[in-house]
């Protein structure tokens, strides 16, 4: 029969461990996302960014590049807006082409998916609201999502850290060097 390792990739701590992670951002975002129901939409993108920025292994590089990508898309669908009110295919296509322009020069292309989405989200609903404010709220939701993620990741990080300290086997004596012989001298 094969290992748990072995099927999930990752050890059992590890996966109970990314479990207790999760359910700590969804506690934290669903109780923002109670607290304020009329702000509810903009909760639930960053209850949606808090998922996507929680890593099984404490990488924090996921959620600065979900920050990066969806400023990015938002700042871009935000000028869309602004080109033409409501978009039309020629406006997401320009948009687009300067989401991707971007990316490239900011040296940011592995963003560009992320920014992308946030692209077509932000232009597409701000289309329905009319509202140029929906691309800063979203982006503003996302960006609290992602430190969200980040202080849980970082928080785990450190206790992964102390947890692994206190239950590895002690370091070895240090051996002391065999002392040259005099030589008789």
């Amino acid at each position: 029969m094969r290992s748990f390792k072995e099927i999930a990739g990752v050890g059992r701590l590890e996966f109970c461990e990314y479990n207790v992670k999760c359910f700590a951002g969804v506690a934290v975002g669903y109780a923002l996302y109670k607290a304020f129901p009329e702000k509810n939409g903009l909760f639930l993108w960053m209850l949606i960014s808090i998922l996507l920025s929680i890593t099984h292994d404490n990488n924090s590089k996921v959620a600065y590049d979900r920050m990066k990508g969806n400023i990015l898309g938002s700042a871009a669908g935000l000028f869309a807006f602004f080109l033409h009110d409501p978009p039309n295919l020629l406006t997401i296509c320009v948009g687009v082409a300067i989401t991707i322009s971007i990316s490239f020069c900011l040296r940011l292309i592995g963003v560009a998916r992320t920014a992308l989405v946030a692209f077509i989200i932000v232009v597409l609903n701000e289309e329905a609201h009319g509202d140029w404010e929906v691309a800063v709220h979203r982006m503003a939701s996302v960006v609290l999502g992602c430190l969200i993620g980040l202080v849980i990741n970082f928080a785990f990080g450190k206790m992964a850290i102390a947890f692994y300290r206190r239950n590895s086997p002690p370091a070895l004596e240090r051996i002391p060097q065999e002392e040259k012989p005099d030589g008789g001298e």
